[in-house]
């Protein structure tokens, strides 16, 4: 009896500790696994992202000019004095006058226009050169007289050459080859002319002008107004301005 309890208490005990044995080896097992997951997971190499497909190039836009357009001039027209030097070109201006009211258009490619103009100038202010001849009944004055008188008359003319005179203007001015002056017949005159208003705008005078018969008139004839630039001619010495344009405005 006493063999017999000792040998179940063996058994018994040999039963324990392999019960012991068998928890201790699933815990273990437990940890190995966990510890192996963690380090599976520590393991697994993170996703590349997904690359982004590369948008097709597209045609360059249409650019749009960012130039400022042309600038406008700044020349702004003011009131400006009516000087000595403006007031000298009545006589020129006159000429003009005279010449469109006996019903000529004003141009300075015109031989006729031009030559006829510089008659009605010769009459209004050839005497005033100190070179001025007086021959017979005619007014004689050299070609550089005339071309001083002609670079104030036109801009387009102060440096060119003197054009031939029509033969339609042989009674009213001529030239002389072998002296080589030019003559006009003396004749009367009857008219002036009041410069009465002047405008700047950058080196442009604009002039208005009024045609007087006589001066006992205070009405004016017509009213003209003209354009005044710097004379061109480099050794202009009477005329510092040369006319541009004259239109009659009334």
């Amino acid at each position: 009896m006493q063999l017999r309890k000792t040998i179940l208490a063996s058994v018994l005990s040999a039963a324990l500790a392999l019960s012991a044995a068998a928890c201790g080896t699933a815990e273990n097992t437990q940890s190995v696994s966990s510890a192996a997951a963690s380090e599976h997971v520590a393991e697994t190499p993170t996703p590349f992202p997904e690359a982004t497909a590369t948008a097709s190039p597209t045609a360059e836009p249409t650019v749009k000019s960012t130039a400022s357009p042309a600038p406008e001039s700044n020349e702004v027209s003011e009131n400006a004095e009516i000087t000595a030097e403006i007031e000298a070109m009545a006589p020129l201006l006159e000429a003009h006058i005279l010449a469109q009211m006996n019903g000529m258009a004003f141009d300075a490619n015109d031989p006729v226009y031009f030559w006829q103009t510089a008659a009605f100038a010769v009459d209004n202010c050839g005497m005033t050169f100190y070179s001025a001849e007086t021959t017979g009944s005619a007014l004689v004055l050299s070609r550089g007289v005339m071309e001083e008188i002609v670079s104030g008359l036109f801009e387009s003319a102060a440096n060119e050459d003197l054009p031939d005179i029509p033969d339609s203007l042989s009674g009213e001015i001529s030239y002389d080859a072998d002296s080589d002056t030019y003559a006009r017949p003396i004749s009367g005159g009857g008219f002036s002319v009041d410069i009465q208003d002047c405008v700047k705008s950058g080196d442009v005078y604009t002039v208005t002008a009024a045609l007087i018969r006589d001066e006992n008139e205070s009405e004016p004839q017509a009213i003209f107004t003209a354009e005044l630039v710097p004379n061109p001619r480099e050794d202009n010495t009477v005329f510092i301005y040369s006319i541009r344009t004259v239109k009659q405005i009334s």
